[in-house]
């Protein structure tokens, strides 16, 4: 029996994520250059474990909304380091699709996730390789402030 292609994406993103959290970059960059890479069916792949990141960042962002009794369309403030105003149409295409990616997960438009997803991963394998790394310290990150309970079941906490 053939494995679920969602779930095996969630355990590889699972693993890039204990990578990314043990400061393992390198490693990670590495893996994603090779998959980006490798033809049309790692596409497909990098396509899922992307999108499992987004929906696990959606999760832990819309649960921490709840518990906090935060409701309604959320945005997205981003800003320098300095602190000024980042206009999201001045982003690099992979980096603005990753950002919409999220803000449409978070918003319950699975489908529109989807779509800046592969909009995302259109832009060759070194830009690949870049939103997915730039998902993993999203999640990484967010696995510091979240809850336990906040977090999917496949994503594990703990890792180091």
């Amino acid at each position: 029996m053939a494995a679920d292609p969602r779930q095996e994406a969630r355990r590889t993103a699972g693993r890039l994520v204990t990578l990314t959290r043990a400061g393992q970059l390198d490693a990670v960059t590495g893996s994603l250059t090779l998959l980006s890479f490798a033809g049309r069916r790692q596409e497909q792949r990098l396509r899922l474990i992307l999108g499992a990141l987004i929906e696990a960042l959606a999760v832990m962002l819309m649960r921490r909304a709840h518990t906090m009794g935060v409701r309604g369309t959320f945005g997205a403030d981003l800003r320098r380091a300095d602190e000024s105003a980042v206009d999201i149409d001045r982003l690099a295409p992979p980096v603005r699709a990753t950002v919409r990616a999220l803000l449409a997960a978070v918003n319950g438009c699975p489908q529109d996730a989807d779509d800046q997803v592969a909009l995302a991963l259109a832009g060759g394998a070194t830009a690949n390789v870049q939103v997915i790394v730039l998902a993993l310290k999203w999640t990484a990150n967010a696995l510091e402030w979240c809850e336990d309970e906040a977090r999917p079941d496949w994503l594990d906490r703990k890792a180091s």
